[in-house]
């Protein structure tokens, strides 16, 4: 007799899967779908080599060294209109943020300034040099009895470059032209140096013993004195004999030992600092530590100490 196996026990042939040419045609276009979107993802996270980088040579100023101006305010804008955020280093220029433009007026002077472009959706940075004529005193520890009595200016923020002023000490008349340099001139305070004591010739240099012994410190002076003061002058250049001034501060000190070792650390930070962006691109610029806020150059610190030891 023979057994029929029911229907449902039977083995099933796998039947092969057969897609229509439109089902495949939609797979393909599926996929195309996906392999461009990833695409799309990838470049956007990235930047393309030579296709979004911004040109540098698009930002600059007119001039790398600009002037007070005695009769008007002078603003300087970016020779190109660019989009993006500006900063400086150090303190003491004013520039807007978000143009660029430099008040020249409203600027400290005899400093060299960097001015640092980020585009806007970029990351690429661009530099500029800027320079606000005028005259700036180094930072520095003075010696007397090591003879170390001498402070001059330094001029448009290059050491050694002359100040235009003529040497007229060869002449005996009245008739020298002595006004291409005046330093400590008549000002809005009514105060003038020589009336404290400060010895300063008419090229702005301090004789720092004979400012000691005009009793600028007192007749005994203190130890650990400071003197805060603010020196106007005008040099006949391209600022038109325009009123300039520059803060100081003095400090006077019995010996080296009695400095203190915050102020030297300040003024060696300082002077490593200028020595090395000196040696690159960048003139004169100074940054502060603990004794003065980070990133202002002004005052300059000028101590006078009597003797080494």
């Amino acid at each position: 007799m023979w057994l029929h196996l029911p229907t449902l026990l039977r083995p099933k042939k796998k039947l092969p899967i057969v897609m229509s040419p439109k089902s495949t045609s939609n797979l393909f276009i599926f996929i195309l779908l996906l392999m461009a979107m990833s695409s799309c993802l990838e470049d956007s996270g990235r930047n393309t080599d030579g296709q979004n980088d911004f040109d540098c040579a698009l930002f600059s100023y007119s001039d790398t060294i600009y002037y007070l101006n005695a009769t008007q305010n002078i603003v300087i804008n970016p020779v190109n209109a660019v989009e993006g955020t500006f900063e400086v280093s150090p303190e003491g220029l004013a520039l807007n943020a978000d143009t660029g433009a430099i008040d020249i007026n409203a600027s400290e002077t005899g400093l060299k300034y960097k001015i640092t472009f980020t585009p806007t959706g970029q990351t690429t940075t661009c530099e500029q040099f800027v320079t606000i004529g005028g005259v700036n005193y180094p930072d520095g520890v003075f010696i007397l009895d090591q003879n170390q009595k001498l402070v001059e200016p330094i001029y448009n923020g290059v050491p050694g470059l002359p100040i235009p002023c003529s040497d007229d000490d060869d002449d005996d008349d009245d008739d020298d032209d002595d006004d291409d340099c005046d330093f400590d001139v008549d000002n809005p305070s009514g105060q003038l140096l020589e009336d404290l004591g400060f010895e300063i010739d008419d090229k702005g240099v301090f004789d720092l013993q004979a400012t000691v012994e005009n009793g600028t410190f007192g007749a005994t002076p203190t130890n650990g004195q400071v003197l805060d003061v603010e020196l106007f002058y005008r040099i006949r250049d391209l600022s038109a004999s325009a009123l300039n001034s520059i803060p100081l501060r003095f400090f006077y000190y019995e010996t080296l030992g009695d400095v203190p070792q915050e102020l030297l650390d300040d003024i060696e930070e300082k002077n490593d600092l200028i020595n090395e962006l000196r040696m690159g691109n960048s003139v004169n610029f100074r940054l502060l530590n603990t004794t003065r806020p980070t990133g202002k150059p002004r005052p300059p610190f000028v101590v006078i100490v009597a003797r080494f030891e």
